[in-house]
C-alpha cells in the first residue's frame, strides 16, 4: 500500500525553531499532508505501525555514516518518521541539508538480553522508535558528533553547559533546540557513556522527557 501527497500545498513559513503546524492525529494522515510518499509494511517483530518512507524526508537528505551515496528510503515506525519530518525546519533553520545515521531497527535488548527477555528493558530501536544521529552536513562543512563534541563536565547539565566556540557548540545548539521542541522523548547525547560518544541517541519513549547526563560510576 503506497500513500502519497497529490499536489502541493502553499504554506506560511514556521518560526525558526517550530516544527510543522498542527497535523493531523493519524499518523499516516499526517505523514500525507507533510508530503512524505511512504510504504505501509507487513508486521514488523516489535514494531506497532510499520512503514518505509522515501528519502528525502521533508526535504531532508538521510545518509548511513560512510556510505557513498545517500539513502532512498528508511524503514521505521510510522511515528518516528513524523518526528524527522517535525525536526526538519529546525535543522532546515541552522542550513543542514543531510543527516549522517546509525541505523533505527535492530530488534535487541538494552546492555545484551534477547528480546523479551531484556533485564535492563528493550531498547527503542526494538520498536523501530529511535534512530542514532551521528552527524550533520550543510553541503560545505560536517558536523561529527564523534569528533567534535566535547563532553561537558560531570557538574553541568548539557543543555546548560559551556561549549567550546565552533562546531562543538553548533551541535549543543541544534540538538538542544529540538530537544527544546519536543521532537523526541529521550536523547541521549556522548555525555550520557562511551557507547554514545559517537552519536545522539533520540527516542520516542512514552511518558518520558529528558536529554540525559551521564550515567554515575556504580549506576
Amino acid at each position: 500500500m503506497l500513500a502519497a501527497c497529490s499536489g502541493s500545498v502553499e504554506v506560511d513559513e514556521p518560526a525558526a525553531d517550530a516544527p510543522p503546524g498542527e497535523l493531523p492525529a493519524d499518523c499516516h494522515e499526517a505523514l500525507e499532508v507533510s508530503g512524505v510518499t511512504f510504504t505501509v509494511e507487513g508486521a514488523t517483530e516489535g514494531v506497532v505501525d510499520p512503514v518505509t518512507a522515501q528519502v528525502p524526508i521533508a526535504g531532508m537528505s538521510f545518509r548511513v555514516l560512510g556510505n557513498a551515496t545517500p539513502r532512498t528510503k528508511l524503514f521505521a515506525d510510522c511515528r518516528l518518521i513524523l518526528s524527522l519530518v517535525k525536526a526538519a525546519p529546525i535543522m532546515k533553520a541552522r542550513n543542514i541539508v543531510e543527516v549522517s545515521d546509525l541505523g533505527v531497527y535492530n530488534y535487541r535488548c538494552i546492555g545484551g538480553g534477547t528480546p523479551p527477555d531484556c533485564p535492563n528493558g528493550i531498547s527503542q530501536h526494538a520498536f523501530a522508535m529511535a534512530i542514532d544521529l551521528a552527524g550533520f552536513s550543510d553541503g560545505t562543512t560536517f558536523y561529527s558528533v564523534n569528533d567534535d563534541w566535547v563532553i561537558d563536565p560531570d557538574a553541568e547539565e548539557t543543555c546548560a553547559a559551556p561549549t567550546v566556540d565552533g562546531k562543538d557548540a553548533f551541535l549543543h545548539e541544534l540538538i538542544c533546540a529540538l530537544k527544546g521542541a519536543g521532537i523526541w522523548n529521550i536523547v541521549l547525547t556522548p555525555n550520557y557513556n562511551a557507547d554514545h560518544r559517537n552519536h545522539f541517541h533520540v527516542d520516542l519513549t512514552p511518558d518520558s522527557d529528558f536529554i540525559e547526563r551521564r550515567i554515575a560510576v556504580g549506576d
